[in-house]
């Protein structure tokens, strides 16, 4: 390994930090969905009957014992929902303010899943790009070494054909991942964001049955 770095040039260490730099931001974001949990339709299922059977409190102890932004939203929507039915107010109105309560406060618990999924965006744009940067330098360094032989040498010019294919390999090699991990982690974000949809609806029909 120390060998291709050698001979790929310049080039290979910036694309060993983002190497390095896209594992640490897979790592912390399988970190991050693990603790946010997955476990959506029990938790929905036992918010829904408690909410039919008018037992708001013991809603909300279920959803505080829960982790995630799913857990979150339902949170700030009950809490809502039994403020309003002490203060009395119609249930019109109660619908709506815990469904724009929950739909609000959505993109801010789903925030912390989205956090650094950028980077990956960009390092798997940057790292072809440094590739065939690499590959440009290193067919450069053939030329040059081909005028001061004064004539094709194989063994002048292939240390910066080395340089260009090892650049550009590695350069894919870096993309890869970060594109793979930017994928499955946005479609986990929309699985979040679904349920979340799916649990203003479940409370909002509670609400209208009562």
């Amino acid at each position: 390994m120390l060998t291709y770095i050698l001979d790929g040039g310049p080039i290979m260490w910036p694309l060993m930090i983002l190497s390095i730099l896209t594992f640490a931001i897979i790592i912390d974001r399988v970190r991050a969905f693990r603790a946010a949990g997955s476990d959506f339709d029990d938790l929905r299922r036992e918010v829904n009957e408690n909410l039919l059977d008018e037992k708001i409190d013991e809603a909300i102890t279920r959803v505080e014992a829960a982790d995630g932004p799913v857990a979150a939203c339902l949170l700030v929507g009950l809490q809502r929902y039994r403020k309003m039915r002490e203060r009395k107010r119609e249930p019109e109105e109660i619908e709506t303010a815990v469904s724009k309560m929950m739909e609000d406060f959505a993109p801010k618990a789903i925030s912390g899943l989205e956090k650094r999924l950028n980077l990956l965006v960009l390092i798997a744009s940057v790292s072809p790009l440094l590739g065939m940067t690499g590959t440009v330098t290193g067919m450069i360094k053939s030329f040059d070494k081909m005028a001061e032989a004064a004539g094709l040498d194989p063994a002048a010019v292939s240390s910066g054909i080395a340089e260009a294919l090892i650049t550009t390999a590695t350069g894919l090699i870096v993309a890869i991942p970060a594109v793979v991990a930017y994928n499955l982690f946005s479609r986990r974000v929309e699985e979040y964001n679904i349920a979340i949809e799916e649990c203003v609806t479940d409370v909002v029909t509670a609400i209208s049955e009562h």
